[in-house]
């Protein structure tokens, strides 16, 4: 017995359904890739506290990039990666704000800005920073403070320039706080220094008993954006 009916010609059975799930799939892993929390490139972030004013208020809320420096050991929750050092290898330069893991609860994420790299020297003397023997230039700036950062210990808004000339907004209050004296240490290897922006109200290299130095396969990301919701 013969069937009756049309035959479809070979290689174009299901050949529009194929076709667009060969057209949208890269589409949709690009996307599932870049979303915050669910692909490996970004993260976000909360910032509870003022320890970045001037420039990142309380209760902001910051987009990491995963990718910018390689990935390391601790660059996701839940699990760690089995590699060593970061891959591809980077690392931060001097003036990035990044999101680092703490080395005594690895669970609890910082934000701060990388001041010192491998080999720097670094010491606080008066509420000044000095990098490689040098005090960092600042300059008093007109900068409107976000009202989460009022009610905090007063701070002066400055503007603060590193060697390579990258400058940021700094709140200092010289004289005022227990670590604006700092004797000069040498940043090891494999390792950053950073501060908070709002130096009396931030917990950072300085408290090597808490943050110290900041090893560099605990660094998360580094901070693209902000925004307050």
């Amino acid at each position: 017995m013969v069937e009756s009916g049309t035959e479809t010609p070979p290689g174009r059975a299901g050949g529009f359904p194929w076709r667009l799930l060969a057209v949208t799939a890269p589409i949709v892993a690009v996307v599932l890739m870049l979303l915050p929390n669910i692909g490996p490139v970004f993260r976000v972030f909360s910032l509870p506290s003022g320890s970045m004013a001037p420039g990142l208020a309380a209760g902001s809320v910051v987009i990491a990039s995963r990718a910018s420096y390689g990935y390391s050991r601790y660059s996701f929750d839940g699990f760690n990666l089995p590699i060593a050092g970061r891959w591809p290898a980077g690392r931060p330069k001097r003036g990035d704000v990044i999101v680092f893991r703490l080395t005594r609860n690895r669970r609890v994420h910082y934000i701060k800005r990388v001041i010192g790299l491998p080999g720097d020297r670094i010491a606080h003397r008066n509420g000044r920073v000095e990098l490689n023997g040098k005090p960092l230039e600042v300059t008093p700036a007109n900068i409107r403070l976000p009202r989460a950062s009022r009610g905090t210990r007063a701070g002066q808004p400055f503007m603060e320039k590193l060697e390579d000339g990258v400058s940021y907004p700094v709140l200092l209050s010289p004289g005022g706080g227990r670590f604006d004296t700092v004797p000069e240490i040498v940043v090891p290897v494999g390792h950053v220094y950073v501060l908070g922006d709002n130096r009396g109200n931030s917990t950072d290299s300085r408290m090597r008993g808490m943050v110290g130095f900041v090893p560099l396969d605990h660094v998360v990301g580094k901070v693209l954006t902000s925004w307050r919701p």
